[in-house]
């Protein structure tokens, strides 16, 4: 009777097992599958939301910018010396006004080209202290070949490409500053005159980007056209101990919005969206950190599970011992009767399938009683 009641629990257990563990796989996938597309969902709405800001700040530099571009040209009348330092003039006028609108402005500009004037050469308002604008004296280019763009890039560049242009993040020679700059060429009846820019300190470029981090490690980081950093949260430090940052992976590169690479010896996965001046946004969290969002409710469903299977466990050992009782004593009695004692006790009465078999035991052993005691009386 012990094999057929340790039969039973192992039975009835190893069907517990099998069902739980079905349970709890179904439910580590789901809840897997669930906190993945969480952590994509906060991963875009970061991102997002951290572009339409960044759009809205690029937005107003470029459209300062192109404002005072365009009013310029507008107003220039001929390259007269005169007429020349009156374009300028009324230049910086506008510039005075727009400046103040504009967050974040270090400096701003407009460069004549030298081979136009030699007298006329533009202005160059900067504003260090944050105290208001004051004249600084203009970049001498003179010694250099406008036409060469891989020097002077502010200049040489938007000249080249008749179209505005967003420089990645330099120190100025003059000022020993980290800037970003958009520059915007000038032309007057096809002749190229100069360019007009506005540079912003990098700290309020990084300030936008560093207050998108998603989870506890993540972090934003941008990207220009070519792939180049224009801001990561590392720049910073390297740029302080004279280390050069590890380019980007070539993953970072591809036409897929969402990314999984690995950095620094981390694995990440990243969203990325492009801003319309060409520059990407990127917002990336650790691996490790989205799993742990998963990891830990999965553990949670296999401890439940354990305390669950431990306590079914127990219930079904106590029930099958009650099963199995009337097996036992219907076992002990035919032992009791195969030794000629037919006075026993078989109490087990109800109305199931062993309780029909011990009723119908005790009328046999009534009857086998009773023939056995005419049979001695007989003798």
């Amino acid at each position: 009777m012990n094999s057929m009641r340790t039969k039973v629990t192992l039975l009835a257990v190893c069907a517990m097992i099998v069902s739980l563990g079905i349970i709890a796989f179904v439910g580590a996938v789901s809840v897997k599958n669930l906190s993945n597309r969480d952590a994509d969902r906060t991963l875009y709405m970061m991102c997002k939301t951290g572009r339409m800001d960044l759009e809205a700040y690029f937005n107003s530099v470029e459209h300062s910018v192109k404002t005072v571009s365009t009013l310029a040209q507008g107003s220039l009348e001929g390259v007269s010396e005169e007429e020349l330092a009156r374009h300028v003039d009324r230049a910086a006028g506008i510039f005075s006004q727009l400046s103040h609108q504009t967050n974040g402005v270090l400096t701003y500009y407009y460069r004549i080209d030298p081979a136009i004037s030699k007298t006329v050469s533009g202005f160059w308002y900067v504003n260090l202290d944050a105290k208001g604008f004051y004249k600084h004296e203009v970049t001498d280019i003179t010694q250099f070949d406008t036409n060469d763009t891989s020097k002077l890039v502010w200049f040489t560049v938007p000249k080249a490409t008749k179209k505005g242009i967003w420089l990645p993040p330099y120190v100025t020679d003059n000022l020993a500053v980290r800037v970003l700059s958009y520059n915007e060429p000038v032309f007057w009846n096809g002749v190229f005159i100069g360019v007009i820019g506005i540079e912003i300190n990098y700290r309020t470029l990084a300030q936008e980007v560093e207050n998108i981090r998603p989870y506890k490690n993540g972090y934003a980081f941008v990207l220009d056209e070519k792939g180049d950093f224009i801001y990561h949260p590392q720049m910073n430090s390297n740029y302080l101990t004279g280390k050069a940052l590890p380019p980007p992976p070539k993953e970072l590169l591809g036409a897929n919005n969402g990314i999984r690479y690995t950095y620094n010896g981390i694995e990440k996965d990243a969203v990325w969206m492009p801003l319309s001046n060409g520059m990407r946004l990127y917002v990336c969290a650790p691996v490790s950190e989205i799993n742990s969002s998963w990891q830990k409710p999965i553990w949670d469903i296999i401890y439940a599970s354990v305390i669950v299977l431990l306590i079914v466990g127990v219930i079904i050992m106590f029930l099958a011992n009650r099963i199995t009782k009337p097996l036992q004593d219907l076992s002990k009695a035919a032992r009791e009767v195969y030794k000629g004692n037919y006075d026993f006790a078989l109490e087990y009465d109800k109305n199931d399938e062993i309780g029909g078999i011990a009723r119908s035991f005790r009328k046999l052993v009534a009857k086998v009683k009773e023939q056995s005691r005419k049979k001695g009386g007989y003798e």
